[in-house]
């Protein structure tokens, strides 16, 4: 009996080991259709990032549009930003990009919130971080947050320019200098801004660090972010493991289990520029050209295309033109070549 049971389990076992090896090949080979599907680039950009790495932001920005014709971008509503004075909003620069973008032909997913791309994500204006009392009991902030959303959407909803809104930054990853997270309140900051605008919501979250279900159950696009080699404080760079197909099979099996009415997957966020502990302007260009080649560059848009999603936004735009600066002008030659 005993005998039996044994080679019982050891057909099962290699059932499993056979049926993995054929769905890993089915998915690989699906990796290599991918690539003749046209796949969607654009860029994210940050204007105060641009002045960062000492670059005019609006003279790199208007070079996106017309030396590389980018056509996608995603471009941020940063509070601190468009409410430097409470109760006083100003989208004056912020309209400057958005203009520049319609005038290009170019379309724009505009990220609204507290939470928004780039370090170091939570941006409050000064005015807020002075009231200590309310801002450490979240009530104030919150009341704020939900006034300063509305006034954007009221500003930008009939903009045919802003394809959609992106909801916060990876509102559920613990990342940046920002509050606890509220899950609580995120569900109430969606169902708030869903009955502000027509347009589609986008919701983010980290493509190698979390599951994914809340942002897709609660979006119409979701954005996953997609990071080949991060930094960290123990073991210098990592690799993550993953192949192109995971992120697709991740995709789909959430959306059909748990997210029927979410539309697709976009990549929010490519890797293209190095991942630092510090700003780029105190490493050494050799050490950044080590950390991120562009051969590098070129298998993470290679490993985009592999998953098989149909938009792609590249992040990193602005360090190519500072490369540039620096004698490497190849980053931005290679970028022509997404855009045409």
């Amino acid at each position: 009996m005993r005998k039996h049971l044994h080679h019982l389990h050891i057909i099962i076992l290699t059932g499993i080991i056979l049926l993995v090896f054929i769905l890993i090949l089915i998915n690989m080979e699906n990796e290599r259709l991918s690539l003749s599907q046209n796949t969607t680039f654009g860029v994210s950009f940050t204007p105060s990032y641009a002045k960062d790495l000492g670059l005019d932001p609006k003279e790199t920005y208007n070079s996106l549009l017309t030396e590389l014709n980018v056509k996608n971008l995603r471009l941020s509503a940063h509070w601190d930003g468009i409410e430097p004075i409470k109760d006083s909003f100003n989208f004056r620069d912020l309209d400057w990009y958005i203009d520049q973008a319609s005038q290009n032909h170019a379309q724009v997913i505009l990220a609204i919130g507290y939470k928004l791309p780039r370090w170091p994500e939570c941006r409050e204006p000064d005015w807020l971080k002075s009231r200590h009392p309310e801002f450490i009991s979240g009530s104030f902030l919150r009341e704020r947050q939900l006034l300063m959303l509305e006034k954007v959407i009221e500003h930008y909803e009939d903009n045919p320019t802003i394809t959609s809104f992106q909801l916060e930054n990876e509102p559920l990853l613990e990342f940046g200098e920002c509050p606890k997270i509220d899950r609580d309140f995120f569900k109430k900051e969606v169902e708030f801004v869903r009955n502000k605008t027509d347009k589609p919501i986008i919701i983010t979250d980290s493509g190698e660090l979390r599951p994914w279900v809340t942002p897709m159950k609660l979006s119409d696009i979701f954005g996953t972010t997609l990071y080949r080699v991060v930094a960290t404080p123990w073991i210098g760079p990592f690799q993550y493991p993953f192949r192109p197909w995971m992120y697709r099979v991740k995709s789909e099996l959430i959306r059909k289990i748990f997210a029927k009415e979410n539309q697709k997957t976009i990549i929010s966020e490519l890797q293209a520029e190095p991942w630092a502990m510090q700003s780029l302007t105190e490493i050494p260009i050799e050490t950044q050209l080590e950390h991120f080649s562009l051969e590098k560059l070129k298998e993470n848009v290679d490993f985009a295309r592999r998953t098989g999603f149909s938009e792609s936004y590249l992040w990193g735009a602005e360090w190519w033109y500072y490369m540039n600066l620096n004698s490497h002008p190849e980053y931005v030659d290679f970028a022509k070549s997404l855009f045409k």
